[in-house]
């Protein structure tokens, strides 16, 4: 319950630190608060100090919401318009990776019987992490549309583009994003601006119904030990189960990176959103049809395999991403906050309420209850509501999202605001 408190918190954090200072200087301070807090988990267990473990926790929990947030806006901010998926990609492989990485140190025949240690191999990416946002500069969007800073803009834009790149067309793009507010200060008022305004509303309203979609993904790998060895299968089936199936979502996400920006969001997100519930559905089925046949239980196996591999290729990261993708850059933080924590509630209640839920008369129905129900009606309305928005710049996204929504502001779209350098 503490990781999902200092989450909850950490996201609230964000909009001010990513807004007011940037998305390079919130991921270099939620990294070097992860780093900080990597060494005190380790002295806690190291010299025995349970107050040193929690706050040390608590500390990471926190920072990773600010981190995870600046790095979805670096990533979706600094690369062009055609390469846009697969740069938003990369946190999803890499945190893929990490999990491998930790489940499998965790096991009995690397460090789990050694916890000290264990916890002090997390100092080491966290250095890595530091050292390399000091090399890399802010994004180019935020320079240029919020800081006013052309000069910096350009050379950050020759850093992210390439050297050969049209410096001056890129800088005419963004400047279609601008308006006359951009570069004023952000605050929490500016939830009054995302209730009101239809196209806001919207965006609100599809990147949680995305990330809805991604709820039954921790429900899998926190408890698919327990569901292993319900099904009747092997000790090493059930215990290797959680690693087998984050190894399944890394190749996933490898696959997914390189298809993103050649089939586009929609293509990928709702048919393995489809699929991922068939998926679900097959599993809950399972349960019923191994009492008759234990050779029933290998259906759903492949069911959860297949699920971890949809949700690596074609669900995950474009739920995490597709807020900020579809948020104009004033509120783009700020929406991406409201979004994940209306995803951080619904998480915490459904973990909490699976395994008493599944553990009582309820069953296995209980995956078609809280997972495949709210899935459903959430593809529903992606794919009625949903804008492609491969290759396409945010303001062309905005226009979209305005006309079909009936805001307000659309009468202002063809207005670009003169920016004063």
């Amino acid at each position: 319950i503490l990781r999902f408190i200092g989450f909850f918190l950490g996201i609230w954090l964000s909009p001010v630190l990513n807004d007011r200072l940037g998305r390079k200087k919130g991921l270099l301070i939620g990294n070097s608060a992860n780093f900080i807090a990597a060494i005190i988990q380790f002295l806690g267990v190291w010299l025995d100090l349970p107050i040193l473990l929690i706050i040390g926790r608590f500390i990471a929990s926190v920072m990773t919401a600010v981190a995870f947030q600046a790095v979805v806006l670096y990533l979706q901010e600094s690369p062009p318009t055609s390469m846009r998926g697969a740069a938003s990609y990369c946190s999803e492989v890499v945190f893929a990776a990490m999990c491998v990485v930790g489940m499998m140190l965790g096991t009995d025949q690397l460090l789990g019987n050694d916890l000290p240690w264990l916890l002090a191999v997390n100092i080491f990416p966290c250095a890595v992490a530091i050292l390399i946002v000091l090399l890399i500069p802010e994004t180019p969007k935020f320079l240029l549309i919020r800081k006013n800073d052309r000069q910096s803009a350009e050379a950050a834009i020759r850093f992210h583009h390439g050297r050969d790149v049209d410096v001056g067309s890129v800088v005419e793009e963004l400047l279609h994003e601008a308006d006359e507010e951009s570069n004023e200060a952000n605050s929490f008022k500016d939830i009054l601006v995302i209730a009101k305004e239809p196209h806001l509303r919207k965006v609100v309203m599809l990147g949680a119904c995305a990330m809805q979609l991604t709820v039954s993904f921790w429900g899998a790998i926190y408890n698919s030990t327990q569901f292993m060895m319900d099904l009747n299968c092997s000790n090493f089936v059930a215990t290797w189960s959680s690693t087998f199936m984050a190894t399944i979502y890394f190749i996933g996400t490898m696959i997914g990176s390189q298809l993103i920006d050649r089939l586009g969001r929609r293509t990928l997100l709702l048919p393995c959103s489809a699929v991922s519930i068939l998926c679900w559905s097959s599993f809950a089925l399972s349960f019923y049809l191994q009492k008759t046949n234990d050779n029933w239980k290998y259906m759903g196996i492949a069911a959860l395999t297949v699920f971890g591999f949809l949700c690596g290729c074609g669900i995950n990261a474009i739920a995490w991403f597709i807020p900020a993708e579809l948020a104009p850059q004033r509120y783009r933080s700020l929406i991406q906050s409201v979004c994940y924590t209306m995803n951080t509630i619904v998480v915490v209640i459904f973990t909490f309420t699976l395994l008493p839920m599944y553990m009582s008369s309820v069953g296995p129905a209980t995956f078609l209850i809280l997972y495949c129900a709210p899935s459903l009606v959430s593809l529903v309305i992606l794919i009625w509501k949903l804008p492609e928005t491969k290759g396409r710049p945010t303001h062309e996204i905005q226009q979209e999202l305005k006309n079909s929504s009936g805001s307000l502001s659309s009468m202002k779209d063809d207005i670009v605001f003169p920016m004063k350098f």
